[in-house]
């Protein structure tokens, strides 16, 4: 039972993770319109949220093994909190730079410090099915609470609503304080003639693993799919209101729409990966394959947005495009953390924050496209085909390499969780 406390516990967290990230998209355009600010400036908001993002999820990861996941996750909510308050203090672009970079600070451990507390709680043939489902916190924070938060804008304005998701994350917070735990009573089940406890991680190991073939790949997919979650988060509303001339309401409902049905699917896609794995007991059998076919797929979709003329059909290549391609992290995830168990919350830190990489990079790339095209339309158009690029060159070489023909019985025994 307190397995599925926790899960629902940072399911809700990441719905406020993701509204976080996300709701500076929603309120670009009264942003720009105030602070009178071009596509290029917009893109420079964009970025700075990740330029300190690795930097802090390595930090925090690497702490969150030392003084536990539970007080790491506390400390996080706790700095969306104040953060998000003071959104009243924001005058100018300079200031609004400064805020998305201290939330991107206060954010960066959350995914590794998440998979790090969910492993506790889960066995290793759940956890793909497990990331996924907390994963979909994401999508529903970021696109069902998508009317809400536009609601709040129209009628509060945009600092108003910013506060309100610091007021989510210290409600969280109290509740999280009062219920949660660090870990459950385990107990271990080693395969036959397998050592019972695993040897303390060394340099020499966690370097190895770092750049080897397997984590340069589940990187580089990684990469990708941040690539296309910043486009969504800060480009998707303002594409779909300059260049279909949607109302905030109608972008609103429209990306919560598409937003919805994406991440059930990847819940699909990854219960999928689960079923191979079960069946096969194999990484390159399961989460390799269904990963590298998905992002292939959402990038064949991306690309289908730019061919295209009606709006129906924009947004259903829209929703199944992020569906296909925003579930390989969750793919890369549970490939990662196989790797060297003692010390996941460190490989997936380093993990979920280099491929913020592309969330510095993806802002500034697409904001000079737009605004070098002339047209804005045309501008997005172009921005689709990278995506897509993008997304099916990684795919390609995400399925040649990665963990080939590697079998699970070469790593640790499963455990047995008593909750």
């Amino acid at each position: 039972m307190m397995a599925r406390i926790t899960m629902i516990m940072l399911f809700l967290l990441y719905m406020i993770n993701y509204a976080d990230k996300t709701i500076a998209g929603y309120s670009a355009v009264p942003i720009m319109t105030e602070f009178s600010m071009n596509e290029k400036e917009w893109g420079l908001v964009g970025s700075s949220f990740f330029w300190f993002f690795s930097i802090a999820g390595i930090v925090g990861a690497a702490l969150s093994d030392r003084i536990g996941t539970k007080k790491m996750l506390a400390i996080m909510a706790l700095s969306w909190t104040v953060i998000q308050f003071g959104a009243y203090a924001i005058a100018g672009l300079p200031m609004l730079v400064v805020a998305r970079v201290l939330l991107g600070i206060g954010e960066g451990p959350f995914w590794a410090t998440v998979v790090s507390h969910l492993n506790k709680w889960f066995p290793e043939e759940r956890r793909g099915l497990v990331y996924s489902t907390v994963n979909f916190g994401a999508f529903v924070g970021a696109v069902a609470s998508a009317p809400m938060i536009v609601a709040l804008i129209d009628s509060y304005g945009w600092r108003f609503s910013w506060a309100f998701m610091g007021a989510l994350s210290l409600i969280w917070l109290l509740v999280w304080l009062w219920i949660g735990k660090e870990k459950p009573h385990v107990t271990v089940a080693p395969a036959k003639g397998a050592a019972p406890t695993l040897p303390k991680a060394k340099w020499s190991d966690i370097s190895g693993i770092l750049l080897s073939s397997t984590f340069l790949f589940c990187f580089l997919i990684y990469f990708a799919q941040i690539w296309g979650t910043t486009f969504a988060s800060v480009w998707e509303p303002v594409y779909l209101v300059k260049v279909f001339q949607f109302t905030n309401q109608e972008m609103a409902y429209a990306i919560a729409g598409t937003g919805l049905l994406a991440g059930l699917m990847t819940i699909l896609i990854s219960s999928i990966g689960d079923r191979f794995f079960k069946k096969h007991r194999s990484y390159r059998k399961s989460y390799v394959l269904v990963g590298g076919v998905s992002i292939i797929l959402g990038g064949l979709c991306f690309y289908g947005v730019t061919l295209v003329q009606s709006t129906v059909f924009v947004l259903i290549f829209l929703c199944l495009g992020k569906g296909f391609a925003f579930s390989v992290g969750t793919a890369a995830s549970v490939i990662v953390s196989s790797l060297l168990p003692e010390r996941t919350g460190l490989l997936v830190g380093v993990l979920s924050s280099l491929v913020t990489l592309a969330g510095i990079i993806s802002p500034l790339v697409t904001g000079a496209i737009v605004q070098s095209a002339g047209d804005i339309g045309t501008g997005f158009g172009n921005a689709m085909i990278v995506n897509g690029l993008l997304f099916i060159i990684c795919g390609v070489l995400f399925l040649l390499f990665v963990k080939r023909n590697e079998q699970v019985s070469q790593l640790a025994p499963p455990i047995s969780h008593v909750s």
